[in-house]
């Protein structure tokens, strides 16, 4: 069997290029690296510069380097191949090179990177070795080798090609950590402690340095040192999930239980949300063809789409295209991407791509759509959702941003027609009968302003959709505790609930609008049942003090729950002028002006309690 790359050989091979490695590279070698955007151009133009003229080197480095990048690790071989196939007469081992005939120790280091990659050690150790005979004073390309001799556990061997790789620079923070792998790896704990300090002291945001550190104080048992040491390299390295449940295992050593618990429980989070994606870096190291390995690439990118880390999946989805230029896909989660980092012109652009790659692709148009809704060029985003839709009808994502956009506009007949369709994709769609049931809503009260009376047949629709949206709601929580269900419920169900009172109080159902109210929670709903309970008491067969009391207590909640909305105060004072306490009517209506102080209905109704109050 074959021995895994290790996180550490993984670092050698993915950080490389001037910006990216942790090493000096020499001038062959190292060519400046452009945007991850140009990947796939800057791949097409050193082909086409090399079938015009296949000698040249420096560009056949560049493309190989290009290749280690985007992880096409066969592709680079062949790329290096060619290189030394071409260079090497005129090359002599043992030669100390100049800058101007650096390319076969850097064809051969890079070839080096390329066999680890591919977890050929045995071919990259003698690539190494043949770098090393060329260029015996380059550091990097011993410290590559001893994490080669590392990966298939050769230990002495590594330490040997480490020592000579620190005496050759000795301030290389990325040489000190893997030396003290080594030496941890051999039980000489004392040296691995060392460098990793060193490593640290060098960069002292190293994360895995910090973890071998701790690693190396448990098993010394420094369980408040390890404890340190984990959580340093956690905080500098979120994806390093190992140092939480570590952690723990130190808590509970130290006897923290409770600690361990709660970082146990963070490490079974995060270990859910990167599981997946350590599935997917693993079937890629397994996985050899080109086409095969950019949709692994696509797959990774979604994932960090999916978990918000943009730059992250635009590179992924780079190096896809890198390997495939064909992809689709890869070119519409870029525009995603793009869009989210408010790189609205590229996220454009790169959905174009996609299209002229594939005309038909509804989620091309429908990321163009997105890219313009962002810009709040709602136009033009309807009419790319709708180009999405008509290329595919059962694409909901669209559906839902053609409903909101309508709704946005205040075109109701049409939001309702679209939340008709996203209801009859996903019947159980409970925020799509809010939004429905708002649309019929306000239809209702527009045809009620031109007849002078509620339409009742689409307060009675937007009544039924409303329902619905509660139970689809309350029945996705049938199971939970009370506490737990208002803790998950859905944000909008406390506006249903205000709406369904809203329609029931217009209709005169003062028991259902109460319930409704109540079931909602909000400061309006508080306001509204204060004027309706005002209202109530001022009718025939009502009680007036009593219902005044009630409608000054709901209005006394509305203001608790929000102290800051003046029409709350002046409620309250109509309703204490009613019930003829004109000392706190004048005390709620000068809330009320604090608020809005030229308010002329406040100022008038200060005058009419003043007045009031100065005949008693």
């Amino acid at each position: 069997m074959r021995p895994k790359l290790s996180y550490y050989t993984v670092v050698w091979v993915a950080l490389l290029g001037c910006h990216l490695t942790l090493y000096q590279l020499p001038d062959a070698f190292c060519q400046e690296v452009t945007g991850t955007s140009d990947i796939t151009a800057q791949i097409r133009a050193y082909r086409t510069q090399l079938a015009a003229d296949g000698t040249q080197n420096e560009v056949r480095l560049k493309l190989a380097k290009v290749y280690l990048q985007i992880e096409a690790y066969a592709e680079a071989v062949d790329e290096y191949q060619q290189v030394i196939a071409a260079t090497a007469p005129n090359g002599v081992p043992g030669t100390t090179v100049t800058s101007s005939d650096s390319d076969i120790p850097a064809a051969y280091y890079g070839l080096g990177l390329a066999y680890t990659g591919l977890e050929k050690f045995e071919d990259a150790v003698a690539a190494y070795q043949r770098a090393i005979a060329y260029a015996p004073d380059w550091a990097y390309t011993h410290a590559a080798l001893g994490s080669a001799y590392a990966s298939t556990h050769r230990y002495a061997e590594a330490l040997d090609a480490y020592k000579v790789a620190v005496a050759l620079d000795s301030d290389d923070e990325m040489i000190h950590h893997q030396i003290g792998n080594v030496y941890s790896k051999r039980g000489e704990r004392a040296a691995a402690i060392r460098h990793q300090r060193r490593a640290i002291a060098i960069a002292p945001q190293f994360a895995a340095a910090h973890y071998q550190l701790g690693l190396l104080y448990a098993h010394e048992k420094r369980w408040t040192d390890a404890i340190s040491a984990y959580r340093t390299a956690y905080q500098n390295d979120p994806a390093l999930v190992e140092a939480l449940y570590n952690l723990a295992q130190a808590y509970l050593r130290a006897g923290d239980a409770a600690a361990a618990r709660e970082q146990m429980a963070l490490f079974q989070e995060r270990k859910a949300v990167l599981t997946p994606l350590h599935q997917l870096r693993g079937a890629l190291q397994r996985t050899q063809g080109a086409a095969e390995r950019a949709q692994v690439l696509v797959n990774i990118g979604r994932l960090y789409l999916k978990d918000g880390h943009y730059e992250k999946a635009v590179w992924e989805y780079q190096k896809a295209l890198g390997m495939d230029p064909q992809s689709v896909a890869a070119y519409n989660g870029i525009g995603v991407a793009y869009t989210m980092l408010e790189k609205y012109d590229e996220a454009v652009a790169a959905q174009q791509k996609a299209l002229e790659l594939q005309p038909d692709f509804a989620k091309a148009h429908a990321g163009i759509g997105l890219a313009y809704f962002r810009q709040n060029k709602t136009e033009l985003s309807l009419k790319h959702y709708r180009q999405a839709v008509t290329l595919d009808p059962q694409f909901l994502e669209a559906h839902l941003k053609i409903a909101m956009i309508l709704l946005n506009q205040k075109r109701y007949a049409a939001a309702t027609d679209a939340y008709l369709t996203i209801i009859s994709l996903k019947p159980d769609d409970a925020e799509a009968y809010h939004n429905l049931g708002l649309c019929y809503a306000y239809l209702a009260k527009a045809e009620g302003d031109i007849r002078q009376e509620p339409d009742q047949d689409l307060t009675t629709a937007a009544l039924t959709a409303l329902e619905k949206a509660v139970n689809l709601s309350v029945s996705a929580t049938g199971d939970l505790q009370p506490a737990e269900r208002s803790s998950v419920q859905p944000p909008f169900l406390t506006e249903t609930y205000y709406l369904i009172g809203e329609l029931q109080a217009g209709q005169g159902d003062f028991g259902a609008a109460e319930k409704a109210y109540l079931s909602s929670g909000l400061p309006k709903a508080y306001h509204a049942l204060a004027q309706l309970s005002a209202k109530v008491a001022s009718g025939d067969k009502a009680d007036p003090k009593s219902g005044l009391e009630t409608a000054r207590r709901y209005a006394q909640e509305a203001i608790h729950l929000d102290p800051n909305v003046a029409s709350y105060y002046n409620t309250l004072a109509l309703i204490d002028f009613r019930r003829g306490d004109y000392r706190q009517a004048e005390q709620a209506i000068r809330k009320a002006l604090a608020l809005e102080p030229k308010n002329r209905n406040y100022q008038q109704g200060l005058k009419q309690i003043s007045g009031k109050l100065a005949a008693d």
